[in-house]
């Protein structure tokens, strides 16, 4: 029997917010990208800010991306080994790879916290845009906090059994369905 359950108002949200900005943020890019490819086929008229505007963006973007894979289990995944383990052997490895990513988020999330304060203090701007560097570095957390919750949501789906680790697809057969 298919599971006709929605999931809950908060998991709906989060996946709004993802599916959302995710490609808003990489329209901007390709538009700030092409307003300097073209900008510097005319002589002179370099728009120097649409570089680090660019640059700001796709790290932004990098962090949705990294939240939206974990979502999807479509991440990059050096796994083919423990594939070959028994269904057991592969729970818990998985469990292990994923505290051992949620321990990492947590003290990237921590210490980017604690950067971001240090910014405030000091108002640090961008060179060209004067943006602070608080609004820079802030989708960093954000991204943290994201793939934090998606992971946990993940690995509280292995632990009750509703979803498995390490479990081959056919990349082919995932296109042509």
């Amino acid at each position: 029997m298919e599971n006709t359950k929605k999931p809950n108002i908060f998991l709906r949200i989060l996946e709004g917010i993802e599916n959302g900005l995710g490609p808003f943020i990489l329209v901007v890019i390709v538009i700030v990208v092409f307003l300097q490819v073209f900008s510097r086929t005319l002589p002179g008229s370099a728009i120097p800010w649409t570089v680090e505007l660019g640059e700001i963006l796709l790290g932004a973007l990098v962090w949705f991306g990294i939240s939206t894979g974990v979502a999807k289990n479509s991440h990059v995944g050096f796994d083919l080994v423990v594939r070959s383990f028994s269904p057991k052997w592969k729970k818990i490895f998985g469990l292990w790879n994923l505290n051992l990513f949620l321990l990492y988020l947590f003290l990237l999330g921590l210490f980017t916290f604690q950067l971001l304060g240090f910014y405030q203090k000091l108002s640090a701007r961008t060179t060209i845009l004067q943006i602070g560097m608080f609004w820079v570095r802030l989708p960093i957390l954000l991204g943290c906090i994201l793939t934090f919750i998606r992971v946990l949501i993940k690995e509280i789906r292995v632990i009750r059994d509703k979803e498995q680790m390490y479990v081959a697809t056919d990349i082919l057969e995932d296109i042509l369905k």
